[in-house]
């Protein structure tokens, strides 16, 4: 045979083999590529079922997948994922940006917002707790001129459920010196929050005589406190919070801001964070809604879709605008609880930092409509959440109602299909008990499951008698001492050791 011809050959043969290698690595993306999950992209940012990808590095979540960047794909919401079991699949993402929004902006705008000055606590420190063994946080506000029941059940079951961490609470200046010791005993942070007038700029130009704003019966959403005049209680809490936490240097773990009226505890939140939940920062809490509803029978009424909400149309759409809004692209999304938030410390402060700068933004618009009580924390939240506006999406993560730390229960207590107001609330036939204990369940997850006792029970109060009476059988959750006064709840470890180095020297 010729040179020239095994040349020739041998030039096919090279030729063949790059063709072979070619189709088979275009074959393994292909498959690599196809999951159950649709590939999402927000700017950046790359989660198919809950795996990433953050500026060309995989982040590859336990249990998750992965699959390769694509610029054109769109945002995903996989509820199917749920229903068929496969939980660690689920995702619920922002919306993908509209036309003309820089995603790459806006996470440069929520950076900026982490990186500026916190200033100090505004309000008054009445007492400083000891350090605790544990290194996570519990923030809220709770200025009532009296709350002894209610700080039974949210501190003496937080208390007697193990957990050993910080809490710190924002009070009125006249707390009666009852509750003032029961909260040194429970080993509480708090500061006096005093309320006031507000700033007339934020306010409601259609003012009724008296000074009150028309419509306004919610003391939260028509009164300030001293040094955030400009933001009303609602939305000044959580800048409270956000100085709280800052000024709490051993507050290093986990965070929560809470609502305190109907938060109770059953387990430490903290001890069910598992692996799975550390690799993001901040963690938001979804509502009921049509995927993760124990009685699909029971229809919307027993479940909260956002863009199917009238409130949430109502309380956003006025001052932001119905495209920006987009409820058409929300009708099967969770609505998010704004009074269970979850985050890591960098988490919780970037989460309180951009939505405090909304609130603020919104005042200064000279929108009635953008300020509160027209707009209230909840929905301007989940809008903002479904705008993508917290940024770092990727360590971002919603929480499906019936699993995790928290249960919020007030939708599943009422039936809106009764007629009469009265019969509505204290349904229970979407609450799962426990047969031994009696203890509240996490409907979607298994026996076994850290998180199967729900550890928090959120909006109880809509739960009406049979969550009364379920109170009384298991007082020993949150009344440890036995006795009726709050005075003869024993003080947690760490502060009983303190009072007794006090009480040596």
């Amino acid at each position: 045979m010729k040179p020239r011809t095994l040349l020739r050959m041998l030039a096919l043969f090279i030729l063949a083999l790059l063709i072979v290698q070619t189709l088979l690595l275009l074959s393994n993306e292909s498959i690599v590529g196809s999951s159950s999950s649709t590939p999402t992209t927000l700017g950046r940012d790359v989660v198919v079922g809950g795996g990433a990808r953050t500026g060309g590095e995989a982040v590859v979540f336990p249990h998750h997948r992965t699959a390769p960047f694509d610029g054109n794909a769109t945002t995903t919401f996989t509820p199917h994922e749920f229903l068929a079991g496969r939980r660690e699949d689920y995702v619920n993402l922002p919306l993908h940006p509209a036309d003309g929004e820089d995603p790459d902006r806006r996470d440069d705008e929520v950076r900026r917002l982490t990186m500026e000055y916190v200033p100090p606590p505004s309000e008054e420190l009445m007492h400083v707790s000891p350090i605790p063994p544990g290194r996570n946080a519990i923030l809220g506000l709770a200025s009532y001129p009296t709350f002894a029941i209610g700080w039974r059940r949210l501190l003496g079951s937080l208390r007697n459920a193990g957990y050993d961490g910080h809490v710190i609470m924002g009070v009125n200046p006249n707390l009666p010196d009852e509750e003032r010791d029961y909260l040194d005993r429970m080993g509480v942070t708090y500061y006096a929050v005093e309320v006031v007038d507000c700033d007339p700029s934020i306010l409601d130009e259609r003012v009724a005589e008296g000074g009150k704003e028309e419509g306004t019966k919610n003391a939260v959403r028509a009164r300030c406190s001293v040094g955030l005049e400009d933001l009303k209680l609602e939305w000044g809490r959580y800048e409270m919070a956000r100085r709280w936490l800052r000024a709490c240097e051993s507050c290093t773990g986990w965070s929560m801001v809470i609502d305190t009226r109907d938060v109770f505890f059953q387990s430490d939140p903290f001890a069910v964070l598992m692996e799975e939940y550390t690799r993001h920062d901040l963690l938001f809490v979804e509502e009921i809604a049509n995927h993760t509803n124990t009685l699909p029978s029971g229809g919307p009424q027993r479940a909260t879709n956002l863009g199917r909400s009238n409130r949430f149309v109502h309380h956003t759409v006025p001052c932001y605008g119905k495209d920006v809004v987009r409820a058409y692209e929300l009708t099967d999304r969770p609505m998010l609880c704004s009074g269970t938030v979850i985050g890591t410390r960098d988490g919780m402060h970037r989460f309180l930092s951009v939505l405090v700068d909304e609130f603020r933004r919104n005042n200064r618009s000279g929108k009635p409509e953008c300020r509160s009580p027209h707009t209230t924390d909840q929905w301007t939240m989940n809008h903002m959440y479904y705008r993508g506006k917290f940024g770092s999406v990727s360590t971002t993560r919603t929480l499906p109602w019936g699993t995790g730390p928290v249960l919020t229960v007030g939708t599943p207590c009422v039936d809106q299909r009764i007629e009469d107001v009265r019969a509505r609330i204290g349904r229970k036939d979407m609450i799962v008990f426990d047969p031994h204990t009696g203890l509240i369940l996490n409907p979607h997850e298994e026996d076994g499951s850290p998180a199967r006792i729900a550890p928090i029970l959120h909006q109880y109060d809509r739960c009406g008698k049979w969550m009364r009476d379920w109170f009384e059988e298991h007082r020993s959750l949150f009344n440890a001492g036995g006795g009726v006064r709050l005075e003869d709840e024993p003080a947690v470890a760490w502060v009983r050791a303190a009072m007794n180095v006090s009480s040596e020297r």
